[in-house]
């Protein structure tokens, strides 16, 4: 099960594709903005762009893009798209007809040639004199040229909102299998609900013992990090452990007994999505079991690694 997810996971990461640039400039609306490292508040200040100052815009990223910036090591910063306006770099040619009606000749100098007197008829000179229609000019619009926009079909990779997600997990001080639950509120503060089966032998390998785990968890998360292709979100959690165990004699397997114990968790982890993917997350963490011994001769607490996904419905 576990090479099954790790497949799932290599899978995903060689699956990411690039993104698209945007053909627009940002013209800042702030007294000065800042801009950052990377696309986060918690990134360093590489500089500030005073109001007015208007900057290509290369990547859009949630709430923040990607900007030009020569000042930069790799000559790019990041900025929050409320510290200005969108406008298109591309100006329309609306002068362009009147430019081609400017040029076009007025037909002035034909009624002008008709009103002079006429020679004497039967002469050289009357049929010399006689004017000769002036033809009449078409002027020829030249049609306007409209901006170039980015492509419908661009795709534009947007910080995934993940608010709640159902999913699988595997792992824990003892490996077990089991159903997880995952919400966000705010962006900050999430709950988790697990439900897991797990199997482990005594200490002198006499019996066994099988457990359900019910562990609802709080979480915090810490400042997202955004690249071009995936999303990672790092977080610290706490949890508790309600635990219904059996055990069965491996020699006397007519001796059975059961125990309900309760436990705690710390640990800290991360979710992660790509850009091929943004609904799907998977989640890695570590921590610290606290599980009392529900028989004799079992130690199920220590430390412990699960992995997990989950598919946001939204």
């Amino acid at each position: 099960m576990i090479r099954q997810v790790g497949a799932v996971v290599v899978a995903l990461c060689l699956s990411t594709s690039p993104l698209y640039a945007q053909n627009t400039k940002l013209t800042v609306s702030e007294a000065s903005a800042n801009v950052h490292k990377s696309p986060s508040t918690g990134s360093p200040v590489i500089g500030k762009a005073p109001r007015g100052t208007a900057l290509v815009v290369t990547r859009e990223v949630g709430d923040w893009v990607k900007v030009s910036w020569p000042a930069a090591d790799d000559g790019a910063g990041y900025m929050r798209v409320s510290s200005g306006t969108f406008g298109d770099r591309n100006t329309p040619a609306a002068a362009a007809p009147k430019a081609a009606a400017a040029k076009t000749p007025a037909p002035a100098t034909a009624k002008a040639a008709a009103v002079k007197t006429p020679a004497p008829v039967g002469s050289k000179a009357a049929v010399a004199a006689t004017p000769t229609p002036a033809p009449v000019a078409t002027s020829s619009q030249v049609p306007a040229t409209r901006p170039s926009a980015p492509s419908p079909a661009s795709s534009i990779y947007v910080a995934p909102t993940h608010t709640f997600g159902v999913g699988a997990v595997a792992g824990g001080s003892t490996m077990g299998f089991g159903a997880s639950a995952r919400a966000w509120k705010k962006g900050r503060l999430g709950m988790q609900f697990e439900v897991s089966r797990h199997s482990f032998d005594s200490v002198d390998l006499l019996s066994r013992a099988t457990s359900t785990d019910i562990a609802p968890s709080l979480l915090f998360a810490m400042n997202d990090r955004v690249t071009d292709y995936m999303w990672l979100r790092p977080y610290v959690g706490v949890g508790a452990h309600l635990v219904h165990s059996a055990r069965t004699d491996l020699i006397f397997t007519d001796v059975t007994e059961s125990a309900n114990t309760i436990g705690a968790r710390v640990f800290l982890g991360a979710e992660m999505s790509f850009s091929s993917l943004p609904q799907f997350a998977v989640s890695a963490d570590v921590g610290y079991y606290h599980m009392p011994e529900p028989f004799v001769g079992f130690e199920p607490g220590g430390m412990g690694f699960s992995i997990s996904g989950h598919w946001y419905v939204k």
